[in-house]
């Protein structure tokens, strides 16, 4: 029993340890916008271009590496087709209103240039969630499209993106950070899913601005971290 308890308070002195070691600074609040591609001849809509939005928690691991949290937000229309999920266009009052969510999580290393500007990049694993949350189609079947449309949007593991992000931030006051990105998400699941669309298909860019704003002491020439 006695041996136990001195396992016990090991574990938790290293579990301690370990989070000390992480380092919480910036909150950042990203604004972006977001392609998302289509080949499905089925579609009445283009490839989807709309507004990205969101907040990221950028913590410090070791050295230059950083683990970061994120979740964003965006709207467009989509439409079932009869056998999958396809952009719809509004003017046609055709489709549904979707909600998409990107729930992410990153692992990355940034390195610090100059005094006030710093080039990183990280990969991550997102789960983008999307729910249908206002028809625009008056017909008796827009139920039946609300239930196929949410099953495709969650079948296959067509949530599941593969991420890789390269970013720039410039530390523009001590408190305040700009930070510019370029992203790209890989629709794995066309590996399994069985549309046998073109590597196009739900592919995702996207290209943003950002700002890091300063959760401890602000960033000084003296105190700059080397990374971000």
């Amino acid at each position: 029993m006695r041996a136990k308890v001195v396992v016990a308070v090991i574990g938790a002195m290293l579990a301690a340890s370990s989070l000390s070691a992480l380092s919480l600074d910036d909150l950042d609040v990203n604004f972006g916008i977001i392609y998302i591609g289509t080949t499905d001849p089925g579609a009445s809509g283009p490839s989807i271009i709309t507004p990205l939005y969101g907040l990221s928690l950028p913590i410090q691991v070791s050295g230059p590496f950083f683990i970061e949290p994120m979740l964003e937000f965006y709207t467009t229309f989509y439409q079932w087709t009869g056998t999958a999920v396809a952009p719809a266009a509004m003017e046609n009052a055709q489709g549904f209103l979707t909600l998409g969510t990107l729930v992410s999580f990153h692992g990355g290393a940034r390195w610090a240039v100059s005094p006030a500007i710093t080039l990183g990049g990280s990969v991550g694993i997102d789960f983008l969630l999307r729910f249908p949350i206002e028809f625009l189609m008056a017909d008796q079947n827009a139920a039946a499209d609300t239930g196929s449309g949410l099953g495709w949007f969650f079948g296959a593991a067509r949530f599941l993106y593969p991420e890789a992000r390269l970013f720039m931030k410039w530390q523009v006051t001590p408190a305040i950070g700009l930070v510019l990105n370029v992203r790209a998400w890989y629709p794995l699941f066309q590996l399994w899913d069985g549309q046998n669309l073109p590597f196009p298909d739900q592919f995702m860019f996207a290209g943003g601005i950002g700002f890091a704003v300063r959760l401890g002491r602000p960033v000084t020439a003296n105190t700059a971290p080397a990374a971000k």
